[in-house]
């Protein structure tokens, strides 16, 4: 299987259960990934100037994002 080239994972550090759950996921299935937390400003502006989204996680897998924690929808996505 081959693993898309650019992965971004859009988390919150505190109070975020899911987000927890979705990189415990990219960890068991060894996918590289960018972790941006959204209580930095920069990164919270990012997610919503590129994908119009102000929640989390977010999975950005080749530009396209996969909103909150599912894993049939990150395994679709990563094409795991």
């Amino acid at each position: 299987m081959t693993q898309p080239r650019e992965v971004v994972l859009y988390t919150k550090q505190h109070d975020c259960a899911p987000c927890v759950e979705a990189k415990r996921f990219l960890a068991q299935h060894n996918v590289s990934y960018v972790e941006k937390d959204v209580e930095v400003r920069a990164n919270l502006m990012e997610l919503v100037r590129q994908h119009c989204l102000m929640t989390v996680p977010v999975l950005v897998v080749a530009g396209t994002p996969v909103v909150g924690f599912r894993k049939e929808e990150y395994a679709r996505a990563l094409g795991l």
